[in-house]
C-alpha cells in the first residue's frame, strides 16, 4: 500500500523528492487545474482535497489554516478545522457529520470521506436495498402472471408442464443500486485502513446481486430518490462526488483515480455565510441576494448585482459582505494591507447600490491580520476588512457585527 503524501496550498512537494517519477509525471497532467510550478517545482495551488494516482498514491492538499499558534503535529487540527468548514459545502452537514469528523481525527481526508460513505451504505443494506418491479419473461414450471400463448406454443408445445409467462418481478437491479456498487468497486483501491477495508467488504457483500452500471452517466440521469428511499439520500450525494466529482473541480485525465477537490475560496465563501445564520439572530441572512440592476442601455436592465452575502433589517439591506480566502497584511506601512483595488470598487458599488450602512470584506484571520481595518470612502462610506477565524466561527460572528455596528454608530 503506498503512502500519503501532505502539502498545504501554494506549498512545494519538497522539491518532488517525496514524489516518484512516476508519480509527479501522473500529478503533472492536471497541473493547469489543481496544481502548479512555482520556481520550477510542483506545487499546490487553492484548491483543496485529495488525488490518487493510478500508482496508488494519495496526495493531500490541505488549507493553510492559522491556529493562533497551536502546535499542528500530522496536521490533525488542520484536517478537523477544514472538514468542519467543508460541511457546510453544499449540503454536506448530513453527509459528513460531525461524528465522523471527531471519530478519525489522525486519517487523512481521503479515508475520512471513504469512511463516512461506507457507515452510509452499511445503514442502508442494513435497512434493505429498494427494490422495484421490472418486466420478466421466463420458462416456469409453474403458471405465473400471463402467459405468452406465442412463445408457449413455439417453446412448450410437447412439455405441458412447462409455462412460458410473463410477470413482474420485484428486482433489487435498479440505477441507483447499481451506480452505488460501482462507486464501491472504484474505491476499492483507494481503502487504506483495515476497519475501512473490513467494513468494504461487507457492504459489497450486500450487492453481490447487483450488477456495477454499464452507463453511469445513463443511470444517473435516471435515478430517483422518493420518500421511501430515505436512507439512500447521503449515499447518492457520496455517489456523485466519487464517480462524478458533482459540485467540485472537476478534470479529465487518464492517470488519476478518485479525486476529490474543492475551491477554497468557495468553501471559505459558504462557511463565513452559513456562520452568520447560525449564529446571530439580527439580521436575516440572504447569498448572493437581492439582484439588482446596475446599469439601464435602451430601457433595459444590464450588469446584475449579485452580492456573497447579505445582511438584512426586513426588507432593507444594512450590511453587504463579501469573503475572500486571502490572507492580509495588517502590519506595515503599506496603506493597501494586500487589499485588492478592484473588490474596493465592488464593495463601493454594492454599497451604493443598495444604499447600506456598512460594507465589509471578510478575510481568514492569521497572526498577521488580527484585527479589522478601518476604511472610509470619499463619501464617507465605511468598508471594514473583518477578520474570521475558521476555528471559532461564533466567536467570529459577533465581533463582526460588533465592529459593523461602531462603523454607523449603532
Amino acid at each position: 500500500m503506498r503512502g500519503v503524501v501532505t502539502v498545504r496550498e501554494h506549498e512545494r512537494f519538497e522539491n518532488e523528492t517525496s514524489l516518484t517519477t512516476e508519480d509527479a509525471a501522473d500529478l503533472r497532467t492536471v497541473a493547469r487545474k489543481v496544481l502548479k510550478r512555482k520556481d520550477g517545482d510542483l506545487a499546490a495551488s487553492n484548491h483543496v482535497g485529495v488525488i490518487t494516482t493510478r500508482r496508488g498514491l494519495v496526495v493531500e492538499i490541505l488549507p493553510k489554516i492559522d491556529l493562533n499558534g497551536e502546535a499542528d503535529p500530522g496536521y490533525e487540527k488542520t484536517r478537523q478545522a477544514f472538514l468542519r468548514m467543508l460541511r457546510c459545502w453544499r449540503g454536506l452537514s448530513e453527509t459528513l457529520p460531525e461524528s465522523g469528523i471527531r471519530a478519525m481525527p489522525r486519517f487523512p481526508m481521503l479515508d475520512v470521506f471513504v469512511r463516512q460513505f461506507l457507515v452510509n451504505v452499511n445503514t442502508l443494506a442494513r435497512a434493505g436495498l429498494a427494490r422495484r418491479y421490472v418486466p420478466a419473461e421466463e420458462n416456469l414450471p409453474y403458471l405465473r402472471g400471463r402467459l405468452l400463448f406465442r412463445e408457449q406454443l413455439r417453446t412448450n408445445l410437447s412439455n405441458g408442464a412447462q409455462f412460458f409467462v410473463a410477470h413482474d418481478e420485484l428486482s433489487i437491479n435498479r440505477p441507483a443500486n447499481r451506480l452505488i456498487h460501482t462507486a464501491l468497486a472504484r474505491l476499492a483501491p483507494a481503502v487504506r485502513s483495515d476497519e475501512n477495508a473490513l467494513l468494504l467488504r461487507r457492504v459489497r457483500a450486500a450487492f453481490a446481486d447487483v450488477p456495477k452500471s454499464a452507463n453511469p452517466q445513463a443511470d444517473w440521469m435516471r435515478h430517483h430518490v422518493d420518500r421511501s428511499m430515505r436512507l439512500y439520500a447521503p449515499v447518492m450525494q457520496w455517489v456523485g462526488l466519487f464517480l462524478f466529482n458533482q459540485g467540485l473541480t472537476t478534470f479529465a485525465g487518464q492517470h488519476t483515480n478518485v479525486s476529490l477537490l474543492f475551491p477554497m475560496e468557495r468553501v471559505f465563501e459558504n462557511f463565513v455565510m452559513h456562520s452568520f445564520g447560525r449564529y446571530q439572530q439580527c439580521y436575516r441572512v440572504a447569498a448572493h441576494h437581492p439582484q439588482k440592476t446596475l446599469a439601464t442601455i435602451d430601457g433595459k436592465g444590464a450588469f446584475t448585482t449579485k452580492p456573497d452575502i447579505a445582511l438584512k433589517d426586513g426588507k432593507r439591506v444594512r450590511f453587504i459582505l463579501d469573503a475572500k480566502w486571502k490572507n492580509l497584511e495588517g502590519f506595515g506601512d503599506d496603506v493597501r494591507h494586500g487589499v485588492d483595488q478592484a473588490d474596493m470598487y465592488q464593495l463601493y458599488a454594492y454599497g451604493k447600490r443598495y444604499q447600506c450602512d456598512a460594507v465589509a470584506l471578510v478575510y481568514p484571520r492569521t497572526g498577521r491580520f488580527p484585527t479589522e481595518l478601518r476604511y472610509s470612502f470619499f463619501d464617507s462610506l465605511p468598508l471594514i476588512c473583518l477578520p474570521f477565524d475558521v476555528t471559532k466561527p461564533r466567536d467570529s460572528v459577533q465581533r463582526s457585527l460588533q465592529s459593523l455596528a461602531e462603523s454607523v454608530g449603532d
